[in-house]
């Protein structure tokens, strides 16, 4: 996606994935002042920095994402805002965090780009870097809830990055990783759907 940088926010904006999207998404993270807050994938960084507003002075926000370009403007429009976000170039299947560092960590449209085995890597990953009782917030493709959509989604049963989602197994795949527990939490535009998955306190004797 790296070539899409420039021009990134014009097209999520024009495909009604810009403001009302992201700030569903952070409805369903309810984060909460004083939170490290991770995003995933994080393009040019708007849900980044909109989650750390969210959180507050005292909170830290880091945003990863593999294509340098992503990250080179998430970074000129961190400082030309003013947002104090972080970002750097990295990839969900290798996470350059220490265990348990984050509160939240925010998956927004970008599950759907990897095959099934870095699916399952990277959700090993966002498990491990989150804190005990942290919250993994999922905004994906998902299947569709209008039938008139799956003549649209069809094709995408057959590619092995989005056959996961449109197939439904999603959330199979969050429970695998160590979620518990597991909650949907509405939908958009009838293919896209949000997840709240729990990393489960540790027990103590």
């Amino acid at each position: 996606m790296n070539w899409a940088a420039p021009f990134y926010d014009v097209y999520c904006r024009a495909v009604g994935l810009g403001q009302g999207f992201r700030g569903q998404t952070l409805q369903v993270a309810a984060i909460r002042a004083g939170e490290a807050i991770l995003d995933v994938g994080c393009g040019t960084g708007v849900l980044t920095r909109r989650a750390g507003e969210a959180a507050g002075p005292a909170a830290s926000a880091v945003g990863i994402d593999p294509g340098q370009d992503m990250i080179r403007v998430a970074k000129e429009n961190a400082q030309r805002l003013g947002s104090r976000a972080a970002f750097k170039v990295a990839a969900i299947e290798q996470l350059p965090f220490e265990n348990a560092r984050f509160d939240v960590v925010l998956a927004s449209l970008m599950l759907h780009h990897l095959p099934p085995d870095l699916k399952r890597q990277g959700l090993r990953e966002v498990y491990r870097v989150l804190k005990p009782g942290g919250r993994f917030i999922v905004a994906d493709f998902y299947r569709p809830a209008n039938p008139l959509w799956w003549l649209v989604a069809w094709p995408f049963l057959f590619m092995p990055t989005t056959a996961d989602n449109f197939h439904g197994t999603l959330p199979d795949y969050f429970r695998e990783a160590g979620f518990d527990p597991v909650q949907g939490n509405g939908r958009r535009a009838g293919i896209l759907a949000f997840w709240t998955a729990i990393k489960p306190e540790e027990k103590t004797s």
